[in-house]
């Protein structure tokens, strides 16, 4: 059973971004297998410092609905969220697949990287590639939306920066150098991607991540010379290749940017009124739904307006522009309006107690340092991006959510050893 769940494992994180039913069908079976030895799985749920969490947080989503059906009723939306939402528990049959094996984890996220690249190459159009490359307005997903893409390319370049080099020290030499070559040829290949996807969230995201796990690793000799030496070609080609695209892109929003230094020195007439005077910009209109999500939010601060409120209150702000957006585009703001601070406390217990579980493997010796890192650099860069776009109920952003949390929840588990024979 063992090994029917980590094949599993490995196909669901082949399947991640290239092929989805592929994924599907790892998750399935990985279901089924905690499902097998149900004994087994509640007493690793249990015994895990995230366990207290979830149960708190899937208490929570069950009164917050069952108050909102006795009252105005479940709408179809409603239950919908609800369902996706609850689809973000199979990061424990996950867990459950990894068993506080290191080797297993960093064998998934490989295969994930792969599932990328495969990703990358079964929609890259050349002529879309070099038109995203030269001209500098074109924006590139490969398959997915762009500033999802975004999030993944940052994750992958971190990942392969942070893993490989460790584990390519203990190769022999020709391996070592074939290992780092393609690392090199995939660095490469994501760091276009995330310059073509032209999603500054991402971009910020890995600014603010990246410097501090690079100083650490080189700190601690885990990131050679070749390696930075690596980041730093592509860093220098992307700014030669792309700079003035990258500027332009930068400044898109040149108008709202004067249009809030123009409020800053004018007087003031209330934040909502203020803001929904801005241009219908990227920014702009991302900055008019924080101040109506604000104003909501503030209706109910506690408990939210309801898993859909998200979406509804965009409609029933009866603004034109603000009537084409999908979201509040910001994770925060949508849980605070569907949730509330209850709510949103919830899910943060829930990442608290799966960075818990990590400490207790970190001090018990079996969590890999680069690996813990990792998956640190890999929280920050999330929790930056989420700041700019709403995906919690998008398979995409699922699986990548299933896939780190699951590693997280199941390098925090206690390591199962074989018993030894008597």
């Amino acid at each position: 059973m063992d090994r029917f769940a980590v094949s599993a494992l490995y196909l669901f994180a082949l399947g991640v971004f290239a092929a989805p039913a592929l994924a599907n069908v790892g998750l399935g079976l990985l279901v089924l297998g905690a499902a097998a030895r149900p004994r087994h799985t509640l007493l690793a749920l249990t015994g895990h410092p995230a366990w207290p969490a979830l149960l708190a947080l899937a208490l929570v989503l069950a009164v917050q609905a069952t108050v909102l059906a006795l009252s105005t009723g479940l709408s179809e939306a409603d239950i919908a969220v609800l369902a996706d939402l609850a689809k973000l528990i199979l990061l424990v049959p996950v867990g459950l697949a990894v068993a506080g094996k290191s080797s297993r984890a960093g064998r998934a996220l490989a295969l994930a990287g792969l599932s990328l690249l495969l990703c990358m190459a079964l929609h890259a159009r050349p002529s879309e590639l070099w038109q995203a490359l030269s001209e500098g307005h074109t924006r590139l997903g490969f398959g997915l939306p762009a500033i999802a893409f975004g999030l993944y390319a940052a994750t992958a370049l971190l990942g392969v920066l942070l893993l490989v080099p460790n584990y390519a020290a203990r190769l022999p030499s020709l391996p070592r150098r074939a290992l780092l070559v393609a690392a090199g040829a995939a660095l490469a290949l994501i760091g276009i991607g995330l310059l073509t996807c032209r999603s500054r969230g991402a971009w910020l995201a890995l600014a603010l991540a990246l410097p501090p796990c690079a100083v650490w690793a080189w700190r601690r000799g885990g990131l050679p010379r070749p390696a930075l030496a690596g980041l730093g070609a592509v860093l220098v080609a992307g700014l030669l290749l792309n700079g003035e695209a990258l500027a332009r892109r930068l400044t898109d929003d040149a108008a709202t940017y004067r249009a809030l230094a123009g409020l800053a020195d004018g007087p003031a007439t209330g934040p909502r009124s203020e803001l929904a005077t801005l241009p219908a910009d990227s920014i702009g209109l991302r900055l008019r739904l924080s101040g109506l999500a604000l104003e909501r939010w503030r209706e109910r601060p506690w408990f939210g307006h309801g898993p859909d409120a998200g979406r509804q209150i965009i409609v029933q702000a009866d603004d034109a522009e603000l009537a084409a957006m999908a979201h509040l585009h910001n994770t925060y703001l949508e849980l605070l309006v569907r949730f509330g601070v209850v709510g949103l406390a919830g899910f943060g217990a829930v990442l608290a107690g799966l960075g818990a579980g990590l400490h207790r493997a970190a001090r018990a010796g079996t969590l890999p340092p680069q690996l813990g890192m990792f998956l640190t650099g890999t929280l920050a860069i999330t929790l930056v991006w989420s700041a700019f776009d709403f995906r919690l109920l998008t398979q995409d952003f699922r699986f990548h959510v299933v896939l780190l949390a699951g590693i997280a929840f199941g390098l925090g588990l206690p390591r199962r050893e074989a018993p030894c024979a008597s």
